[in-house]
């Protein structure tokens, strides 16, 4: 009988071992007041996540590839280069370009907008969105490290609006016939070295000649500056916005 219960103690703490691993808990980087007039709320939701967040995530049901799923509505959390789809309790993101599966997502709808993101297929914890406004919002490496983007992508947006070329209003004029709306919209994806790994046409002019001008002065720029040490990804889209407009 005491054997029996040494071997249901031992038993119990492997199970709880198991539970335990279930979630990590890590410190995250606080803003601080001087970061952003949001940053307690921010702070808030990190406290809130990081206490109890899942390292990794099963995700081999879910289907590899977008096809006539649903798409959810944009509540001004979605990037343009991806479909958001709601699959039970996880939004499951496709690239837009290749319709495959990249990001496996969980959120907390009690929180402040938010969304924790696993890679697939591995599963693995990505990273951590949190949503102030449409303008406004923090990224957090999966140790909890907020990531600032903003410098880098102002750098290379800078770049290529200093060396677009743009064609002169009389060429302009010639190819619009009266079209009014005339902005270019690309995603441009960089590698972590600065390299340029795909540009993505977003949102036509509909007129070829002004779209290829777009992307072709996107690859005139190029090379851009590898990625700061402190970035965890292996590549980064941006959104890049050419108004041919009269």
């Amino acid at each position: 009988m005491k054997n029996l219960f040494i071997l249901c103690v031992i038993t119990l703490l492997l199970v709880s071992n198991v539970f335990a691993a279930t979630y990590i808990s890590v410190e995250p980087e606080y803003l601080k007041p001087s970061q952003s007039t949001s940053y307690q709320i921010v702070n808030e939701t990190l406290e809130i996540i990081f206490s109890r967040i899942r390292p990794f995530i099963k995700t081999n049901k879910y289907p590899k590839y977008f096809h006539d799923f649903s798409i959810i509505k944009d509540d001004g959390t979605q990037s343009k280069t991806y479909h958001y789809v709601k699959s039970g309790e996880v939004e499951l993101i496709y690239t837009v370009d290749t319709n495959e599966l990249k990001y496996v997502a969980l959120r907390r709808p009690e929180l402040q907008k938010c969304r924790i993101l696993y890679d697939y297929p591995s599963g693995i914890l990505h990273a951590v969105q949190i949503f102030v406004s449409d303008n406004e919002s923090f990224v957090y490496s999966s140790n909890g490290k907020y990531v600032d983007y903003e410098p880098y992508i102002k750098e290379i947006r800078h770049k290529v609006m200093r060396d677009w070329k743009v064609p002169s209003r009389k060429e302009i004029e010639t190819l619009a016939k009266d079209k009014k709306d005339l902005l270019v919209q690309v995603g441009l994806t960089l590698n972590k070295d600065g390299t340029i790994n795909k540009t993505i046409l977003l949102k036509s002019s509909k007129i070829k000649a002004l779209d290829d001008n777009a992307i072709e002065s996107i690859k005139q720029s190029a090379p851009y500056q590898p990625f700061p040490s402190e970035f965890f990804n292996d590549q980064i889209t941006i959104i890049l916005n050419f108004n041919f407009s009269l």
